[in-house]
């Protein structure tokens, strides 16, 4: 897309839902020091169309007769430019600066008039020691061309009253870990790493790339042992030692105003039956027995009780029992 064709459809974006004549988007060119005749605009709007016709299967900008020229078909609809502002906002590992620039440039395509119809919730501003942006990109390409990665891996200790990053000690060479990357995994509202890291032999290892810091490429032999794995069962392997514990089936009695709070939780793929008065038992089969699981059980209170598994019952009493300790003495 030209300039020409740039500026002309970021005036009729800029329109605010109303139709904007070929002479008025002339004398707006101006502002941006375009000088230009009116067939070349309409020539402009053709070739839009024919852009996002290609790509969207749509124009993008109608013409309304006498009127003028207004977006007909947003890039996205209403529902799809919320979530993906939503998820920006409110992604834990990305930086505010990084927040905001993708935020922009989502908004490029997005029209004056939709916006306002949008629920701004502005990105808070919270400071990040690394750009999980610039921690992926790197990543990426060291798995494209096959390089060594060299990273320091994060830890904490407490220093005057505040909690402040260390490097981790763990490394091939002290703080520094040196693997062969293979593949990266989104899961639990973060991204893993998985590759070959020769302090642990024939074993694959796994690292949230969050915590990852001064990730650089260097030059040593990149190892390849994948042919040794099945690498989908890998995944979800390693994936699941930071979310989920084996998996059971869960059965559990609740009131019925937690019906949809259930359901939410667990989806429609379960089992209900009503046991007396406003109480049922719910039962949902293979289940991962996650702390998440258990937090979640526990938040619910006495609105909810677990009848199986027995072990998951035990955990249950046993963290109540040293939550009442806890406060015991006070």
């Amino acid at each position: 897309m030209g300039k020409r064709m740039y500026y002309v459809f970021k005036i009729i974006q800029e329109a605010q839902g109303k139709s904007i004549t070929g002479k008025e988007i002339l004398k707006c060119l101006e502002k941006y020091d375009i000088y230009v005749d009116i067939k070349t605009v309409y020539s402009c709007i053709r070739n839009i169309n024919d852009f996002f016709q290609d790509w969207l299967g749509h124009n993008m900008i109608a013409s309304q007769r006498k009127s003028g020229f207004m977006i007909e078909h947003e890039f996205f609809t209403d529902g799809e430019l919320q979530f993906l502002l939503d998820s920006i906002a409110f992604h834990q590992d990305l930086q505010f600066e990084d927040k905001n620039i993708l935020r922009d440039r989502l908004l490029l395509l997005s029209s004056v008039h939709q916006q306002s119809r949008l629920i701004d919730f502005k990105p808070i501003q919270k400071e990040l020691s690394f750009s999980l942006f610039l921690n992926l990109s790197t990543i990426m390409k060291a798995i494209e061309n096959k390089t060594i990665l060299s990273f320091q891996y994060i830890n904490y200790e407490v220093k005057y009253n505040h909690l402040v990053e260390i490097p981790s000690q763990n490394g091939n060479h002290k703080t520094d870990y040196i693997i062969s990357p293979y593949q990266i995994v989104s899961t639990n509202n973060h991204y893993y790493l998985i590759g070959y890291n020769e302090k642990y032999k024939d074993q694959l290892t796994t690292y949230r790339i969050d915590r990852m810091r001064t990730i650089r490429t260097i030059r040593q032999p990149f190892v390849e042992i994948r042919e040794q794995f099945d690498m989908r069962d890998e995944i979800e392997k390693t994936t699941n030692m930071y979310i989920a514990s084996p998996r059971d089936t869960l059965q559990i009695e609740c009131n019925k105003k937690l019906l949809r709070e259930v359901t939410s939780r667990f989806g429609e793929n379960l089992k209900a039956k009503k046991l007396y008065q406003d109480h049922y038992l719910i039962t949902v089969e293979n289940i991962p027995i996650s702390d998440g699981l258990i937090g979640w059980i526990m938040m619910m209170q006495d609105q909810l009780k677990v009848l199986k598994p027995e072990s998951l019952q035990k955990e249950i009493k046993n963290r109540i029992e040293k939550m009442v300790n806890i406060y015991q003495n006070i």
